[in-house]
Formats: C-alpha cells, structure tokens, sequence
C-alpha cells in the first residue's frame, strides 16, 4: 500500500491498536478452529494471502487451496503453508489461473470442488497495485487494466465461487484497502479508484446473497512483494493472516457486511458487537445522511 499523503487523519475504531499478532487472534484457539472446512484463497501463493493459508493450517482447516498465475511461487506457497498445518491432516494444493479470464476462473473453482467438495471459506485477496500519477495524465489503458486485476477478477471469483459455496454459513473475505476510503490525496493513481469498486461490487453480492457472510478487510501496511516490500510498512504479515482467521470464525459472524481493519484489537470489536451490528457502523454512508 503506497504511503498516505500529510492530510491523512487515522482514527481508529477501538483503543487498542496492534501491528503484530496476539492472542485473542491466535489460530490455535480452539474458538477459532477451522477443523472440516475447505478455504479457498486467491492470489495466495505470497505474501498476506499466503499469511492466510499459513493461519488457516494452523486452525486445523480440512483443506487449504490456493489460486495464482505462477505455478513456481504457487508451489513454494503449498510448501510453506504445508509446514504450518497442525497436524498434518489438511489437504493443501494449488490451481493455475488468470482470475481476470471467466473460463479459467470457473476451471479452477470447478476442480478445486471436484476435489474437496463445497468451500466454506473464500478469501478473495487476488490484486495488483498500480501505478501513481495524478489523474489529469492517466492514460485510460492503465485504468483498463487496473480495474481488470482488482474488479473483473473479484467478480470473476465470485461468480465461479457461488455454485461451490457450503450450505452451512458459508463465509466470503475481500481483502481490501483503506486507500479505497480515506481521503484522497494527489497522485494517489487508480488503486483507491478501483478497490472503491471492488469494494461496492461485494456490497451489491451480499445485498443479492443474504446467505453469505460477506466481510471487508484492510491488512494493514505490511512489507510484500505487491509494493516492493515497502521499508517504512509497519505492520506484520502473519497480523492479518491470524486476524482473517478470526473475522471467519463464528465469534464474528457480527461483521457480516462490514469494513474492518486488521490493526483493531478483536475482542474489543466483539465486546462492541450488539452496537456494530445494530447500526450503520463500519459501513459506506453518505455523512450526516443515513440511508
């Protein structure tokens, strides 16, 4: 995530604020155990989504598949996640596709689920940081682009998702960005534009989808290949991994349609639940109109 602008205010939602993991969001709570269900996560052979896996092997999950385009960082993203699994028993592999391309996002879904059966868990983390530079100069080929690796492929994943999806509580994580709702800033670029996209598109999905927990989540500013490993991000990897974990579980089935950041504190977030759930809070409002 590229660095905010000096006008950027941050005001976080509960008092305590961390950039590393802790124990209330630790996979190996047996609150948080993913023991019997299938994970499907995209663009997880690296970085946060790999963190994910990472989390989800930890918590004991049935089956952990990852999606990318690379099939050398995917298999190494399989070894490393393979390491992490807590017994041994979670079946961890990866499919080859371009998720911006409908047909090899529906090949993939469809073998994933040939191979474990329905998905409990998706994690739509699959993006592309794009380049900076004021609007005014922005060529439209650039856009073009940037709004097919962070949007088309969204919907892509969804739509070959949806047919797969459990009976029971399925759960559907976009990881996002707080670029896409702070304040603008000059030569911010595309990214905020198009993750604000990506971010309306999931809330017109669970406005379709009842039956969908659908939950908005910013990593944070984690050093990954995405912005070059980036030496003034704060924050670590395995903080969102293990914060996914947790959003999934049931303890945060308040959070259905909501937007959280990984860097707030877990329980404070469940301790505040009847007053999150209850309102519009954490959610897209016009300001002073609440409709």
């Amino acid at each position: 995530m590229a660095r905010p602008g000096p006008d950027f205010a941050m005001v976080p939602f509960t008092k305590e604020w961390h950039s590393q993991p802790y124990p209330f969001i630790s996979p190996t709570r047996s609150e948080l155990s993913a023991k019997g269900k299938n994970i499907v996560i995209t663009g997880g052979a690296t970085g946060i989504g790999n963190a994910i896996g990472v989390a989800f092997a930890q918590a004991g999950a049935r089956s952990i598949a990852i999606i990318g385009r690379r099939p050398d960082k995917l298999a190494s993203g399989v070894s490393t996640i393979s390491k992490a699994a807590a017994d041994g028993t979670t079946t961890i592999f990866h499919q080859t596709a371009d998720l911006a391309n409908h047909e090899q996002s529906i090949k993939a879904f469809n073998a994933i689920a040939t191979k474990v059966g329905k998905i409990d868990v998706l994690v739509s983390n699959a993006a592309s940081l794009t380049e900076s530079g004021p609007i005014a100069n922005y060529s439209v080929p650039d856009l073009t682009e940037a709004f097919n690796l962070n949007v088309v492929t969204a919907l892509n994943t969804f739509q070959a998702f949806l047919p797969h999806a459990s009976s029971s509580a399925p759960v559907v994580i976009n990881i996002t960005t707080a670029l896409a709702h702070i304040t603008p800033w000059f030569d911010a670029g595309a990214y905020p534009i198009v993750k604000a996209a990506a971010l309306k598109l999931w809330d017109q999905i669970a406005q379709e989808n009842k039956h969908l927990r659908i939950v908005n989540v910013h990593p944070g500013w984690v050093p990954t290949d995405l912005n070059g490993h980036h030496k003034d991000a704060p924050d670590s990897v395995e903080l969102p991994g293990q914060f996914v974990v947790w959003v999934s579980s049931p303890e945060a089935a308040f959070l259905s349609g909501k937007l959280v950041w990984a860097n707030w504190d877990a329980e404070e977030l469940s301790q505040r639940s009847d007053e999150i759930k209850s309102s519009r809070k954490l959610t897209w409002v016009l300001n002073g109109v609440d409709m």
